[in-house]
């Protein structure tokens, strides 16, 4: 029998539209290129079924999605463009606090990154364009 895979916890990403969760292909494809078993994580605020789905990975992918809530680096929303899931923020500072609690792996993908920045004290900009000189064309 070929070695266990890797899990690995995909957090979705949320679509306040419809009310639902989804997932890009490429997140998947790419951990199962690199060895991995890629399972799709339940956004729940209940401690038992958090628990036990976190107990089932080896490590962790916070995929991208929604702006990281300014509350949650000491800020007020001031933009009208900043869109946010309380859910999710809640659902990863479980997740990431969890993971380096039990020094259990974990890549942040854009908002991933960003969140991890911000749960471990960092700040972000809320809108780079409005809040800097910069020459970055955004698309």
């Amino acid at each position: 029998m070929k070695d266990r895979q890797p899990v690995i916890g995909v957090v979705p990403l949320w679509d306040e539209y419809r009310n639902s969760i989804w997932m890009i292909p490429g997140y998947m494809d790419g951990i199962i290129k690199a060895g991995g078993l890629p399972v799709i994580l339940p956004f729940t605020d209940d401690e038992n079924v958090f628990n036990q789905a976190a107990a089932l990975c080896d490590g962790f992918l916070l995929t991208g999605g929604q702006d990281v809530a300014p509350e949650l680096y000491g800020e007020a929303k001031r933009y009208d463009n900043i869109i946010t899931c309380k859910t999710r923020d809640r659902f990863e500072t479980l997740l990431l606090d969890r993971a380096i609690r039990l020094d259990v792996p974990v890549l942040g993908i854009c908002r991933g990154l960003q969140f991890m920045n911000v749960s471990l004290g960092g700040t972000l900009y809320q809108d780079i364009p409005a809040e800097t000189d910069s020459t970055l064309i955004l698309r």
